[in-house]
């Protein structure tokens, strides 16, 4: 996790390449191994990500992390190549917002999945879906905000949901509550290039 802090994916790998078994099949261990694959995104990295989280979907079931991550990778392959091969790229949206809606539904309280199926059905077009899903994920941000000390990411959820919903007042206010808890370089990357 030190390592990820600092954007360290190549030393992420590395590390996780020595650790003794017994570690190395640690779900969060083989999760954040795959986070690491994605984010450095070189050869077959992402492919080789996307076994392990599956691997670990399939021996643990649906959950927002696995689920989320696989999402990511998905949405991590649309991005790139939405704009040289655009019906591999729809292919690869769908795959995102399947995987992020399984990760929500494994469990509502966990807005994570749910935020980035909602902007992904907007990206979509399916407005609908998004228009059911919103509500449902603002309840779960909210009501993290109310039982917890609020974190980065519970900012930068509502940070979404207001500029999904075009409220520019509460986008502001959650920008800067989200860059005030941010705690790693990657985190608010992340948020700019949900937005």
């Amino acid at each position: 996790l030190a390592y990820r802090a600092h954007s360290a994916w190549t030393s992420m790998i590395e590390l996780y390449a020595k650790m003794p078994k017994l570690l190395q099949n640690q779900i969060m261990v083989r999760e954040q191994l795959a986070f690491a694959l994605n984010r450095r995104a070189i050869d077959n990295d992402r492919e080789r990500a996307l076994e392990i989280l599956k691997s670990v979907e399939d021996e643990k079931g649906p959950n927002p992390e696995t689920s989320g991550l696989i999402g990511r990778i998905y949405k991590d392959l649309w991005d790139t190549t939405r704009n040289t091969s655009p019906r591999e790229a729809r292919g690869y949206l769908k795959d995102s917002i399947e995987a992020y809606v399984r990760g929500f539904e494994a469990d509502l309280r966990d807005s994570y999945p749910g935020i980035n199926a909602a902007t992904l059905l907007d990206i979509q077009g399916d407005k609908e879906k998004r228009d059911k899903l919103v509500p449902v994920v603002t309840f779960a941000v909210e009501q993290q905000l109310r039982a917890k000390e609020p974190d980065y990411w519970d900012y930068a959820t509502m940070l979404e949901l207001a500029v999904l919903g075009n409220n520019l007042q509460l986008a502001d206010y959650n920008l800067d509550c989200a860059l005030a808890k941010a705690k790693e370089n990657w985190m608010p990357e992340t948020t700019s290039r949900n937005l």
